[in-house]
């Protein structure tokens, strides 16, 4: 039986079998000729069951090539048997196409650490020295009829005493003026009160570097000055208080660790590593209590000098392994 001749291409049809279709390059992808079917499906990443829309954003073409390529992509389509569901969604459950990578899954978040188990604790320390310095408070104070008497007869007598205080080895930066006043003096009665005169006062801080001679300080300067003199007190000081700080600060922080290792101790953890370390307002050092045999004669007023003191309190916060 003689074949059926094959009508002619018509005019403008461009068309052409598949397999030949197929092995043209695709323009707008990366799909080489004589690629395998399954090369250009893993081209295009497109799974079954795919919306025409999604299959025309998969394969990011070009102007003007989009329709060939979209052409290619559907006989692809129609070779793998799932051209017929084109329009259908993408079940959750369904597996894909082999060859075809599916995008990958977020990594789950990770779990925080458990925080770690502290220890807080306060320590305390203190260290004591002998003092190196006296700081002597003194003053003159004059009364008078006038004003002008009362301050003439104070400057006087601050001047015999600042001269003595020289003549006892006082340097010019260890004396400083405390107070300067001038005020008037009333009689009280059963009155008004009743003006009696004026009362002209200065007061001083001397400083003495040398303790053994405090004494004798105190002395020269009550003599010179005479029934104007006033001793307002004797306190004792270190020229450098840091060194002692130093030590109080040390025997803080090994009694806060002390307590911690104790504590570590009673709950069968291991003491790890320090967490935090913070120090309590502390007051300036200040004398201790003297007894009375402390107390020695010298060269003019008795004196005890003591100890100074220094307190530290610290608060720290240890890891339990």
């Amino acid at each position: 039986m003689p074949s059926t001749p094959r009508p002619p291409a018509r005019t403008g049809d461009h068309r052409m079998p598949a397999a030949a279709f197929l092995r043209r390059p695709l323009a707008g992808s990366s799909v080489r000729p004589r690629a395998s079917l399954r090369a250009l499906a893993s081209a295009v990443a497109v799974r079954p069951r795919t919306s025409l829309r999604g299959l025309a954003g998969a394969v990011a073409v070009r102007p003007r090539t989009s329709l060939r390529v979209l052409s290619a992509a559907v006989a692809v389509l129609a070779a793998l048997g799932t051209t017929g569901a084109l329009a259908a969604p993408v079940a959750a459950d369904e597996a894909p196409v082999p060859g075809v990578l599916a995008p990958a899954a977020a990594p789950a978040p990770a779990a925080p650490a458990p925080a770690p188990s502290t220890v807080t604790v306060t320590g305390t320390g203190s260290a004591s020295a002998a003092p190196d310095l006296a700081v002597v408070g003194v003053a003159v104070e004059v009364t008078a009829p006038t004003a002008e008497k009362a301050l003439a007869a104070q400057h006087a007598a601050a001047e015999a005493l600042l001269d003595a205080l020289r003549r006892q080895g006082v340097a010019e930066r260890d004396v400083r003026t405390d107070s300067l006043e001038l005020s008037a003096v009333y009689e009280e009665g059963s009155g008004a009160a009743k003006l009696t005169g004026y009362r002209a006062a200065q007061s001083f801080s001397v400083k003495v570097r040398e303790l053994h001679r405090t004494g004798r300080v105190i002395k020269a300067a009550s003599d010179a000055a005479g029934d104007a003199a006033r001793i307002n007190g004797v306190t004792f000081d270190l020229a450098d208080a840091r060194p002692l700080r130093a030590k109080a600060r040390q025997a803080a922080h090994e009694d806060a660790r002390s307590k911690a290792e104790h504590y570590a101790g009673l709950t069968g953890r291991e003491l790890g590593r320090l967490v935090s370390l913070s120090e309590a307002e502390a007051a300036d050092p200040r004398p201790l209590t003297v007894s009375p045999a402390a107390f020695a004669k010298q060269d003019g007023v008795p004196v005890a000098a003591g100890e100074i003191e220094d307190k530290v309190s610290v608060v720290a916060v240890y890891e339990l392994r």
